[in-house]
This record gives structure tokens, sequence and C-alpha cells, in this order.
């Protein structure tokens, strides 16, 4: 018998406002998960993956509401008949949002909570906190509060406190989406270790293609409520095209094997770095292309001179309650008009700078200037007009009735005419497809379309310098790109990008210069293409390269140029090889 069989599953949440609708979410889910096995499910925002998720411990419908149809049946339990503290015995789930979900005073309270209330023995409940903290990256920090940590590291918590409870299914809703490379790599691999050792049956929703395509054993691909696409990773992925068309990202080297077929008419199937780097070495790659070649294939951009920074940090020191230093002595400064990522493990002190730059935060020690002013001697509401953020979370910007009042509130603020709101709300509602939701509460969206109502909400001040923190997280494929190609086109009007991201991808093909922090210093700063050449550092600071760029340092003895970043710029080095070979015979 499957250990979770969903059969014609379909579910409307209640209207979003009195005289509405209900809103259809799930039309008629069917799968079965057997015992053991770990499947990833991906789609769309707003395809119904966390309603799904919530779908399977009972939460949907019993603490929801909204009109439910079919079954789910998990370890033996339907969910109609037994109520969500009865199942959370057999289903742990992991929350998109990580922040609402911890309440404990310290990290070791939070990860015992689950155990503690399991009746297990004093002895026990140590040996499963100190596991899963550990497992997670967090043991060093046990004595702290979840709430002065970082997003990335509230996150970890969260893992860490479901980890403890040992469920027969676990349930994880995007749980790597604030972590850094590294941090990924290990959740991945404790889940693995769960699903492999235990015989814990795992059902995570997640947007990161590469890792599924490597730990899943199977993916379902939801569309419009349904299940659009099931079967292996190796599959699933080399449906390229019709994955972008649903919205869905695919791993880069997936990408590679597509677009190779295309242009060679080799039947390449690559789901994984090891696929990739095993099929292309030896017999594609063996003469090499010439020594020396350093092209990083990224469009060449004008990058501005730093010499006129709009922004300059100086000796700049902070620390949290006294104590906690985030920032040492950081030096910075960034042009008018530049296009910077900001990466580091968590913790590194990412969002602590950042938050620097509009007043949010200001320094212990030292100095922070925006467009030649100090910071310190200025509210958040006069750095405004200069400085947009975006924040990590967006339930801490969010606040307002509907969508088109949030939107709307940054102009007001601004003291514009009210046909200028008016033209500023359309504009962004248009821009981030925003309309059929303009006048729903953004607080009852899911969290991929708040997300992107804190995004517009700040776009539509048109600030100098728009700052993003961790934008994508909860985006899918589809809906990144788009926000990027927005990102690109501020930048080319002169606006200044800082965006703070785990997403190498997105840092490789976007940023024109990369900032990497380390427990709070500057670690390196240049161009992006330079930056990602150093593997000591990126070692160092927990960052893994793309997933193309491992592939070319990987295919590097056989010639191929080490420092690629884009799929684009390893067929260009390709082909070149390819045609240098046609020339020899």
């Amino acid at each position: 018998m499957p250990e979770v069989t969903i059969h014609n599953l379909r579910f409307s949440y209640p209207p979003l406002h009195p005289d509405g609708d209900p809103v259809q979410v799930l039309t008629g889910v069917n799968l079965k998960v057997e015992r053991g096995e770990f499947i990833s499910i991906m789609g769309p925002t707003g395809a119904g993956k966390t309603t799904l998720s919530l779908a399977l411990n009972g939460l949907v419908p019993h603490s929801t509401g909204g009109l439910f149809g079919g079954d789910v049946i998990v370890a033996g339990l339907n969910t109609k008949e037994y109520p969500v503290a009865r199942l959370s015995s057999q289903v742990g789930i992991i929350f998109q949002d990580a922040e609402s979900q911890l309440f404990n005073m310290t990290v070791e309270d939070e990860a015992a909570f689950g155990p503690e209330s399991l009746g297990l023995p004093r002895v026990e409940i140590k040996e499963r906190v100190d596991w899963a903290l550990a497992a997670v990256g967090m043991a060093a920090h046990k004595e702290r509060s979840p709430f002065h940590l970082s997003g990335g590291q509230k996150q970890r918590v969260a893992i860490a406190a479901m980890l403890a409870m040992l469920p027969p299914i676990l349930v994880l809703d995007e749980p790597t989406a604030g972590l850094d490379p590294a941090g990924k790599a290990e959740v991945f691999d404790v889940i693995q270790k769960l699903q492999r050792n235990r015989e814990m049956t795992i059902i995570m929703v997640e947007q990161e293609s590469a890792k599924i395509a490597e730990f899943s054993d199977r993916v379902a691909i939801l569309h419009e409520g349904q299940i659009a696409l099931l079967g292996p990773p190796g599959e699933i992925f080399s449906k390229v095209d019709l994955l972008h068309g649903l919205g869905v990202a695919v791993p880069q080297v997936s990408e590679l094997a597509a677009r190779l077929n295309a242009s060679w008419g080799t039947r390449h199937v690559f789901t994984t770095l090891d696929d990739a780097s095993r099929s292309l070495a030896p017999k594609e790659i063996a003469a090499g292309a010439r020594a020396g070649q350093t092209s990083s294939g990224l469009e060449k951009r004008e990058i501005p001179s730093a010499e006129a920074p709009c922004i300059r940090v100086r000796d700049l020191w902070y620390r949290y309650n006294g104590n906690t230093t985030a920032l040492r002595g950081l030096d910075l400064e960034i042009a008018a008009g530049d296009f910077v990522a900001f990466i580091g493990q968590n913790g590194s002190g990412k969002t602590t700078l950042v938050k620097h730059f509009n007043g949010l935060l200001k320094p212990a020690r030292g100095s922070v200037q925006i467009h030649g002013q100090e910071t310190a001697g200025l509210s958040v509401g006069q750095l405004a007009r200069q400085v947009g953020y975006v924040f990590q979370n967006p339930d801490h910007q969010i606040f307002n009735a509907t969508v088109r009042k949030e939107i709307a509130f940054g102009p007001k603020n601004l003291g514009l005419s009210a046909g200028e709101i008016d033209e500023r709300v359309a504009e962004t509602l248009a821009l981030f497809r925003l309309e059929a939701y303009a006048d729903a509460p953004p607080a009852l969206l899911g969290y991929g379309l708040r997300r992107k109502v804190g995004v517009a909400s700040v776009y539509a001040m048109h600030p100098p310098v728009f700052i993003l923190d961790e934008p994508t997280a909860g985006l899918d494929w589809q809906g990144t790109r788009e926000l990027l190609l927005l990102l690109t086109d501020m930048n080319d009007r002169g606006h200044t990008i800082l965006l703070v991201t785990h997403d190498m991808r997105i840092v490789a093909e976007y940023a024109h210069r990369t900032v990497i922090l380390h427990e709070g210093q500057l670690l390196a700063y240049g161009e992006t293409c330079s930056v990602f050449r150093h593997s000591h550092l990126l070692t160092g600071a927990r960052i893994e390269p793309p997933q193309i760029t491992q592939l070319a340092h990987r295919l590097s003895p056989w010639g191929m140029p080490g420092n690629l970043l884009t799929v684009d710029a390893f067929l260009n080095a390709f082909q070149t090889h390819m045609g240098r070979q046609e020339t020899d015979s």
C-alpha cells in the first residue's frame, strides 16, 4: 500500500472578498507516493504547490476552510477524518515561511519542542536536538534567539525543529529558498540520509532543479491545479522547452544538452553535472579549445566607474544587541548605475550591510554615505526617496487592505498627484501581471504572489537605488526571468541595482560586479567574471559557482575555458572548438 495516496483532490479557498467567488486552486490531483520515496513537486507560482503540501497534514481544509473534494490518505489515515494534531504524528511539514513556525526563546528550545511534545526521554531529546542542529549547521547558535538570526539561519532552525521529530513522512515547502549554496547541499544530503537510513518518505516542493535532479526519485510538475508531468528526473528535465513554457526551471546541464542536440544533432540527456562531464570530457572536448581562452561569454556592457560613487562605506562596524558583531571594519564604494550582487553564506552580513543603505540600521562605528549624505543624519523616510528596499520576507512590508493600495502607498507618500499615482499603479500592476489581484488583500495571497507584491510596491516609487533581498525566492522560472529583465531595463535607464541573493546563476548572468562577504568582512569585490575565477575564495565563503561553471572547470584539463558563467558562453566555446575540429579534418 502506498504511504501517500491522493485521489481526485480538489480544493478552493474561501472568497478573497465578501462578494467574490471561491478561489479554485487544485482541480483534480492524483498521486501515489511509496514508502521511502523522494518525490519533488515543481510548478509555476500559483499552481497550488503550497496548498497541496498543506493538504498532506490536514491544514487544508481543517485550518484554512474552503471547499474540499477527493481524498488524501497518509499512512492509512484519511485527512478528512482525522484532526491536524493526530496527523502531525505521521506527517511533519516545514513551511515556506520559516519565521511563521518559530516561537521559542532559543534555537535549542525550538529544536527540542517537537520531541518534548512527543513525550520522549530527556536523553533522547538531547541526542535528537544535537543531531538536528549539527545537520543543518546551527549547533554553534543553539543559545541564540531565533528572532535575532538571519533569514537563512531561521530557515535552518525550522528544518532542524522538524527533523528532530523524525516523522515517517516529511513534507517540505521550498525549504532551501533562503539558504546559501553550501547550506542547500547540506539540507539535501541530510534529507537523503533520512530517506535511505530511516525509510522516511520525502515530499518536497522546490525550485532548485539541479538539486532535484540529483536527489529525487521522481518529479511531479503541477500546473493549473493538476499534475501535468510525472516521472524520473532524467525524463522530466529532458523536456526543456515544455518546462520553460510552464514556468519551470531546468538544470543548466539539461538546457545545455537540449541546445547541443538542436545545434549538432546529438542525443545528449544530461540530468546532473556528473552526466554532462562524463559525456563531454573525452569524446568531444579531447582536442580542447585553445589554451588561454578567457572569454566569459557575458554580454559586453559598459560597467560604471567607481570614481564618483553613489554609495560610500568607510570602516563600517555593526553589532546586534551589543555583543554579536555582524560587520567588521567594512569599506566599499558603489558607482551610480551599477548592478551589484551581494553573496556569502547565511549570517555573513549581507542583509545587515544593505540595511545601512536605506537607514534601517545606523553604523555602530564608521560611516555610510548615499549621494554624499551621511545616512546617520537622515531618517528612513528621507532616504526612501533615494533608496528603495525590498525585504527578504514580504510579510515585513505588506500591510495594506488591497494590492492596489499597497502599490499606491509609496508614490502617495512621495507626494505625487492623484493622476500620477494612478498611472504608477496601473503601470506596475501590468508589469508584474498583478491586475487580477488588484483588489485582493495581499496578506491572503500565496507566498510567491506576496513576494511579487512586495517588489512591485517598491518599484512603483522608481527609486534611483533599488535594493532587493532574495527577491526570487518563491518565484517560478518565468517570474524570475521577468523580474530580472525588468531590473536590467531599470539598470539600463540609470537605476543602481543591488541584489542580495544565493542564486549564483542570477549573479553570473546579470550582475556587473559581485561582493563576497564572509563573517562580516569584505572578502572580494570586482567584476563578476573575475570574482568567479577565484575558486579558493568561493570555497572559503561556502559558495558554489553556477552549474555550467562547474562543468567548464571539470573540462578545463581538455582545454575548455574554466571561467565560463552561462550556457551561452559554454556553447560559444564548444562551437568554436567544434569548428576548429572540422577545419582540421
